[in-house]
């Protein structure tokens, strides 16, 4: 990734370490979180509700976003959930600069982007759209 501004908008639940906002940060990505916010010890709808209302992608670690059945994203701008084995930074930070030099705002838009350290997978509705290896 280069250290110029990014297109991406990001707001990070609390799930997120604020180590790798810090890393994202440096890289020129616009990331709001949850404690800049004082949104701490908020459900999973509340962080996705504030996304929608910041007009940012919700980014986390939290896989239950994965699982919500009756989750809506219509009108909101999506969810990336970053899954590693190991939930330290430079596992999620390896993640993070394999994943978005690959997507625009619009890919996430309305769904859930699922991304591991060698594949991307959409997801919306429920049901997957489409796979890339990262």
């Amino acid at each position: 990734m280069s250290s110029k501004k990014h297109h991406l908008q990001l707001y990070a639940d609390e799930c997120f370490p604020y180590t790798t906002v810090t890393y994202l940060r440096s890289k020129g990505i616009s990331v709001v979180h949850a404690l800049d916010r004082r949104t701490l010890k908020k459900n999973d709808e509340y962080h996705l509700k504030e996304s929608k209302k910041l007009k940012k992608i919700l980014i986390t670690l939290d896989r239950d976003f994965l699982y919500y059945e009756q989750i809506n994203l219509n009108h909101n701008p999506g969810v990336i959930v970053i899954s590693v084995s190991s939930a330290i930074s430079l596992n999620i930070n390896s993640v993070c600069d394999k994943l978005f030099p690959k997507i625009k705002p619009e890919l996430v838009k309305g769904s859930i982007i699922k991304a591991t350290i060698d594949k991307m997978t959409k997801i919306k509705d429920g049901k997957i759209i489409f796979e890339k290896d990262l």
